[in-house]
């Protein structure tokens, strides 16, 4: 995608908004405007039956039905209630202990921080993903959930899910698993995992922002305690009046996923290899960590003995990327996900994020190596002057 002069390429921090989402929630917003909550009359059950049909786009995408989506502000709010829900636990077993990837997203990080539950780190494997051994050695009957990405929004590195939820199926644990980057990377079917808790993001998958869910899985419902307790909207679950248009957008951009994301992973993993192989084919860059088992956008790219914030700053406003997550950005602090793989701060002072996606083209790979290799020239020339 380009803005401009602008090429796009942070994906992994916001998707475009897709037009055909953009037109759900124009038609949501003339017809569907009448408060979803109002019980009295055709325009509110109108409202609400378009919600219903959301949750139920959002829950098929993620192996679940429409009942097992709590519609929140966004993945940020769905994991605090998370985490609510497990010191809930801990108070009624005694259970104190909470299992946090070491590079999960800082939502999770600082949310188990602030939980009150003793919070122990899993160390990442060598794809720079949570290690289930590890997990596995750390777990204790003390522990009361287990959280973890599923997919790295900095790395791209996939969880082995099915692993991770086996070790907490046999000692009885919770796992919740932030999914925000992974309907672009991995099909994901809860029951089948048998993971508890996960939550997701609308405007990770071409969704509008503001909008997220928790989906809960068999036997969790009575645990979730919402932050806002509002007039009791969803079943008391979650209060405030829930926004139509966002919420339809939102369940479209699920059903647009589902119906493309196997052609759709092939074609941007193939114009991510494209991009990767141009900048270490000119010995610009090298790819942190291997590309299987990774998110198909995802292209952490290390530029030895360039700082990444000067090399961006110098490609500005020709490409959008990030040195690290966008929650993180402006931090003088080195990534906490490339420190917990196990680099120094100066090689991660090195490394940016490239991420693809859908409106990603080929032309564009190559117009913005090109800059980058112009950057990294001036860059060089500016070190020896």
């Amino acid at each position: 995608m380009q803005v401009g002069e602008t090429i796009y390429l942070d994906y992994q921090a916001t998707t475009p908004l897709d037009a055909r989402v953009l037109g759900v929630m124009h038609e949501a917003a003339e017809a569907l405007f009448a408060n979803p909550h109002a019980a009295d009359h055709a325009l509110g059950w109108r409202a609400a039956a378009a919600i219903a049909h959301a949750a139920d786009q959002v829950g098929n995408l993620y192996g679940l039905q429409g009942d097992d989506v709590i519609f929140t502000s966004g993945a940020s709010e769905a994991n605090a209630m998370v985490f609510r829900a497990a010191k809930m636990l801990s108070d009624q077993t005694g259970q104190a202990g909470a299992q946090v990837g070491a590079a999960d997203h800082s939502s999770v990080l600082n949310e188990a921080k602030s939980s009150g539950l003793i919070t122990g780190l899993i160390s990442l494997d060598g794809r720079g993903a949570p290690d289930p051994r590890r997990l596995e050695n750390s777990l204790t009957e003390k522990t009361a959930i287990v959280s973890i990405v599923g997919v790295n929004n900095e790395n791209g590195a996939i969880a082995d899910l099915k692993a991770i939820s086996d070790v907490c199926a046999q000692s009885g644990t919770v796992l919740h698993v932030d999914l925000s980057q992974s309907a672009l990377a991995v099909d994901i079917d809860l029951l089948e995992l048998g993971i508890s808790f996960a939550t997701v993001s609308a405007h990770k998958l071409y969704g509008p922002k503001g909008v997220g869910a928790l989906l809960v899985g068999p036997g969790m419902a009575d645990h979730v305690m919402p932050l806002i307790v509002g007039a009791g909207q969803q079943e008391g679950r979650r209060g405030g009046t829930m926004p139509t248009e966002l919420i339809c957008g939102f369940g479209e951009a699920c059903r647009l996923v589902d119906e493309t994301k196997e052609s759709e992973r092939v074609r941007v993993a193939t114009i991510r290899n494209r991009f990767v192989e141009l900048l270490e084919r000119s010995n610009l860059a090298t790819l942190v960590g291997g590309v299987e088992y990774r998110h198909p956008g995802n292209a952490l790219m290390r530029f030895p003995g360039c700082e990444a914030s000067d090399l961006l700053a110098r490609v500005q406003p020709k490409i959008a990327a990030s040195t690290q997550s966008a929650c993180s950005s402006g931090s003088i602090e080195p990534s906490h996900v490339l420190l917990a793989m196990g680099y120094d701060a100066d090689i991660a002072s090195e490394c940016v994020r490239f991420s693809f996606g859908r409106f990603s083209t080929d032309d564009q790979v190559v117009t913005a190596v090109e800059i980058l290799e112009q950057a990294v020239r001036e860059a060089s020339v500016a070190v020896f002057e």
